[in-house]
């Protein structure tokens, strides 16, 4: 009984790899086309672009695993059944029971493998892969880890450095702007940053001291928005992205934020959602035994394959709504972030009950 569960469990992971192979190609020649409007843009090149594209490699296979997952297990559970070797299982004693622990044993395999990804090579690689691409594009500007860059912007100076306490999650802004003699008009800070749809720069936490002849006038405002003639690119390097932090460092940021008044929605939003979707793959994989013992018992490879699109779209595309919800209505960062997984729960228990 061991080597027929090993079977099936060898026989899902193989499944899933192809078909993780294929949707990371696809996502690799998507990003690389997106990449190609910048090329000849200071020193990016199409070897920076394949370099790029190669460093998001991991972030891609842990976007699409999911997805994997369950189309892969849907085709390779489907084509035992088609060849009537699950036939042959059953009738060799092999329960229902028995084949559930090993597809979800299948489940936890990739769901390690994920886990790996998403603490090591995803983050550290995107990071690098951001600040390797921001490089290139902008050549003249230095961003060294560790040191603080200065840009001008008309009558406005830029300084993006990092912030005490935070190790290297992003850079405070200080801004200097100028009058028209020259002096110095007005200082301004920003504990944390991020860019808007308008890639526009929101300042978070933002307090800013104005000189004039009657003396100094200091203003606080939670959010303050500003636009700059600059690349987006380069004032991105100042946001903390969620998905380049690993789930340590995320965890360390959204207490910076709390510990200082700031905003976490966002990064509890991601951090619940981390863990929702690393479950989400053992619960895709284990969705796909009620299909092969029900109706796709015999459908072609065309038809579970449009199933698992249309599940794992659906996922995902619930998953987009309400995180964008969430933001809109305030919604509590646990309940976007579990909703989607619940409800593939409670769909995934439901086919198992129907099973006879």
């Amino acid at each position: 009984m061991r080597l027929l569960s090993v079977y099936v469990v060898v026989s899902v992971l193989k499944g899933v790899a192809l078909v993780l192979a294929v949707l990371v190609g696809i996502g690799v020649f998507i990003e690389f086309v997106g990449q190609l409007g910048d090329v000849g843009v200071a020193n990016y090149d199409l070897a920076a672009v394949a370099t790029y594209v190669a460093l998001r490699v991991p972030r891609l296979m842990i976007e699409v695993l999911p997805i994997a997952a369950l189309i892969g297990a849907l085709l390779s559970l489907g084509n035992l059944a088609v060849h009537h070797e699950l036939v042959v299982m059953r009738t060799s004693g092999i329960s229902k029971v028995s084949l559930l622990g090993a597809v979800t044993s299948a489940g936890l395999v990739l769901m390690i493998v994920m886990v790996l990804l998403g603490e090591s090579l995803a983050p550290s690689l995107g990071a690098y892969a951001r600040e390797m691409r921001t490089r290139s594009l902008l050549e003249d500007v230095g961003l060294e880890a560790g040191e603080s860059t200065w840009l001008k912007d008309g009558d406005q100076i830029i300084s993006l450095r990092s912030p005490a306490g935070t190790g290297s999650f992003g850079r405070e802004v200080l801004l200097f702007d100028l009058a028209d003699d020259r002096s110095l008009r007005q200082v301004a800070r920003a504990d944390s940053t991020d860019i808007d749809a308008n890639d526009e720069l929101v300042l978070v936490n933002y307090r800013e001291t104005e000189f004039s002849i009657e003396g100094m006038t200091v203003r606080r405002e939670r959010d303050e928005l500003r636009g700059f003639s600059l690349s987006a690119d380069l004032l991105g390097l100042s946001v903390v992205r969620e998905d380049l932090l690993d789930t340590g460092s995320l965890v360390r940021y959204i207490g910076y934020l709390r510990s200082n008044g700031l905003d976490a929605d966002r990064y509890l939003v991601a951090y619940w959602s981390r863990i929702a979707n690393v479950v989400s793959v053992v619960l895709m994989t284990v969705l796909a035994l009620p299909f092969v013992f029900g109706g796709l018992r015999s459908a072609g490879t065309s038809t579970r394959l449009v199933i698992g699109l249309v599940i794992g779209l659906s996922y995902f595309g619930l998953g987009e709504v309400l995180a964008n919800s969430g933001e809109v209505f305030n919604l509590d960062p646990r309940m976007v972030a579990w909703m989607p997984g619940a409800v593939l729960f409670l769909v995934t228990l439901g086919a198992l009950l129907r099973v006879r």
